[in-house]
């Protein structure tokens, strides 16, 4: 198993999580039940690249009071992305996620250059334009 890299906090996650838009329901159509929801959200999330692979998730305790689900719901959601390959648990450790063995790496197009990146390349992922010089001395 592969050490963790990086750590998402249960509010940050819980965020993400609740920006992704539903999916729209035909007439007739049954909601899944909330831990299928949540191991689909934080599936996606990774595969997306807004969640690393090999970032540390949060405690299923502090993610369930993030959510305000129970943490029986975090607990199966994170039992399926385990049985799905998209997360690797030891215990006292905690919990990060994971590719499936055969699929590609997400784009990591969202997070910052590497270091040894910073002098070769131009981020193009945050551009700002500098302030104007009267505005920025004046005191």
């Amino acid at each position: 198993m592969a050490q963790w890299t990086s750590a998402v906090g249960p509010a940050q996650l819980a965020r993400q999580l609740q920006a992704q838009q539903p999916r729209p329901a035909g007439p007739g159509a049954r909601k899944p039940p909330a831990y299928r929801a949540l191991a689909d959200g934080i599936r996606l999330l990774v595969l997306e690249g807004r969640v690393p692979v090999a970032a540390r998730l949060p405690a299923e305790r502090e993610l369930a009071l993030a959510l305000t689900v129970s943490r029986t719901t975090v607990a199966a959601a994170y039992e399926a992305l385990r049985a799905e390959g998209f997360l690797e648990s030891r215990r006292g450790a905690g919990s990060w996620t994971a590719v499936p063995a055969g699929n590609p790496l997400p784009a990591r197009g969202l997070e910052p250059l590497p270091p040894e990146a910073l002098g070769s390349m131009i981020d193009l992922g945050c551009a700002a334009l500098p302030a104007p010089e009267p505005w920025l001395t004046r005191g």
